[in-house]
């Protein structure tokens, strides 16, 4: 299997992932996540956070950033870090594609067009997949 292809099965089966963008005082800022409600490739991956978060500010002014995740099964770990860039998705199809029923608690008008609801779109351009105690880097070429 070639890296790109277990690198984008291992980003479909994982439950967290962490997004680091550049804060606004320089340093990275680091933030938690659930996976998209659709993971179709790792060409472009989707997660949703609030509007107002110091994350989505600091995605509007820097771009740049990378996503981690992981799994572990026993003993053995696998890995994945992208860089790319970040960008909040105003398309409002996209935004209720992605909502999901257990967002209602984080956002006062409880669905997909409440303001601070964001989605944010993440195009990665390379990768570094760590598996089997092994380093492997990686382009991600856009179609």
């Amino acid at each position: 299997m070639n890296i790109y292809k277990a690198a984008d099965k291992l980003h479909k089966k994982v439950k967290n992932f962490i997004l680091t963008c550049v804060g606004e005082d320089g340093y990275p800022l680091n933030k938690a996540v659930v996976p998209g409600k659709h993971r179709n490739s790792l060409n472009e991956l989707y997660f949703t956070t609030n509007t107002s978060s110091k994350f989505a500010q600091a995605i509007m002014k820097n771009p740049k950033g990378s996503v981690y995740f992981y799994h572990k099964i026993l003993m053995s770990w696998k890995g994945c870090t992208l860089k790319g860039h970040f960008e909040i998705v105003d398309d409002i199809n996209l935004k209720q594609k992605y909502w999901r029923n257990l967002f209602k608690a984080a956002y006062p008008e409880k669905n997909y067009k409440c303001p601070d609801f964001c989605l944010v779109k993440f195009t990665p351009t390379a990768g570094r997949l760590y598996a089997n105690y092994t380093i492997n880097d990686f382009e991600i070429k856009q179609t």
